[in-house]
């Protein structure tokens, strides 16, 4: 299996546990001062961190799982969702599958992009 393909599989996997364990363990995110966090943010702030230091240190599996964590919710960013129910709508995962489509079909150029920074 390429490596392409381990981060696209990785991706998948990690949607899929995020959205069964989101859905699961329907919890309110944390608050800090009046600001909503959500899974989202952790994983954009981990992809920028991981191209950031890609010179010194690169992990595509790490990449991986902050993409799926961060492509989790897209559909929820792209919707402007308000609760739970937003983030499972049809909408939502027809945004995210979309997104997948995306993945895939540019899997290669991010990979390259991020090890060859």
């Amino acid at each position: 299996m390429s490596l392409y393909d381990k981060y696209f599989l990785f991706t998948m996997v990690t949607i899929i546990i995020t959205r069964v364990v989101v859905y699961i363990f329907n919890k309110p995110s944390p608050t800090i001062k009046n600001f909503r966090t959500h899974h989202w943010m952790f994983g954009l702030l981990f992809i920028i961190l991981l191209f950031g230091i890609s010179n010194y240190y690169t992990n595509i599996y790490l990449l991986a799982i902050s993409t799926g964590v961060f492509l989790d919710e897209i559909g929820f960013i792209i919707m402007r969702g308000k609760d739970h129910e937003d983030n499972y709508s049809p909408k939502s995962f027809m945004i995210l599958l979309i997104f997948i489509l995306l993945l895939f079909i540019f899997r290669e150029n991010i990979v390259d992009i991020y090890i060859n920074i």
